[in-house]
Parts: structure tokens; sequence; C-alpha cells
């Protein structure tokens, strides 16, 4: 599954764009956020040099082989990196996966809806894509209800060996979330 390389995701407060390795703070800093750790993984990152190395090995290689992938999303008026936002395709779920991460300070204040939004209308228009899917940890309710908010409907719980872990397994038709992208 490849799809057309060059376009971003747009929206009013945020940019996306490539990560680089230049992010190996970001990336530090949001993988070893507890929340980060306890919804999605703990990589054991734990300096600057291994933040870059999974920049290449993780994002960067998904960008290369798929053209999608984690955006950084940064706050236009700032620049300053707020999380990422985009899609991952897995082998093991049949459509690309949207997939969010936030730091704890920009939480709380639209910025991961009106990216996850961003990103479901760049995917639907430029991309071409009929059907997302997302995965949540069971007991992050933030998140699940972040999807519902979007237009995600549960299908129940999902074992993603590339994860090791059962997750709460999200489907959105983009057609039918038009009402839901303003």
């Amino acid at each position: 599954m490849k799809f057309p390389a060059g376009s971003l995701p747009e929206c009013d407060r945020l940019n996306f764009r490539l990560p680089s390795l230049e992010d190996a703070a970001f990336y530090l800093k949001l993988m070893k956020d507890p929340d980060y750790i306890r919804f999605i993984a703990d990589n054991g990152i734990t300096s600057e040099e291994e933040a870059r190395a999974y920049i290449q090995d993780k994002p960067l290689a998904r960008f290369a082989q798929f053209n999608v992938g984690l955006w950084v999303v940064e706050v236009k008026e700032t620049g300053q990196p707020a999380g990422v936002c985009g899609l991952v395709v897995r082998d093991e779920l049949e459509y690309p996966d949207l997939g969010y991460a936030f730091l704890e300070e920009f939480r709380g204040q639209g910025i991961a809806r009106e990216a996850a939004q961003a990103v479901l209308e760049h995917s639907c228009q430029k991309l071409k894509i009929e059907t997302l899917c997302a995965i949540t940890a069971p007991d992050n309710k933030r998140s699940s209800d972040l999807l519902k908010k979007i237009g995600f409907k549960g299908q129940g719980q999902r074992l993603l060996n590339e994860i090791g872990e059962t997750s709460d397994y999200f489907v959105c038709e983009l057609g039918s979330t038009q009402t839901n992208m303003s």
C-alpha cells in the first residue's frame, strides 16, 4: 500500500511536516511522557541519540515505504512541535491507522481533534482513501472519545502482534465524516 507523495494535511492553527533527525529532543520528550508510555508504547528511548535512531528507523522509514506516516504537528503561531499525527500502515490491519500523540502541555486545547480532522480530510480528498481505522489502549478514554467525535465507530478489540497488546479497534468510512470536519 503506497500513497501519492508530496501533499500535507492543512488546518487553521497547525502545520504538518515530515519528521527530521533534528526533532530528536522533541521525540525524546514525547516518548518519555508517562501517558505516551502508558497508552502507546515504551520504546526505551532515553537519549537524543536513541531518538534520532528511532526517527530514522520508524517514522522516516514508513514515509519512505508508504509516503504516509506520523507527521510532526507544529503550532503555526510559534513553530513549536506539539505532537505527531498521521497514518500508520500496519500489516495486521486492513486499513491505514490514524495515529496521534501530543505533548502534555498541548492536550485539552482541541489541537488533537483539529490535527486528526485535518488528516481525515487529507486522506479523503488528497489520498483518495475511503476507510481508515484507529487503535487505542482499552483504558485510553480520551483517545477513544476523540475518535468517536470525529466519526469513528467502535468495532471491538484486536490483538496486534506488532505492538504485543490487545487494542480497541475503530473504523471510519470517510464519506460519512464530512459533517464532523468543520
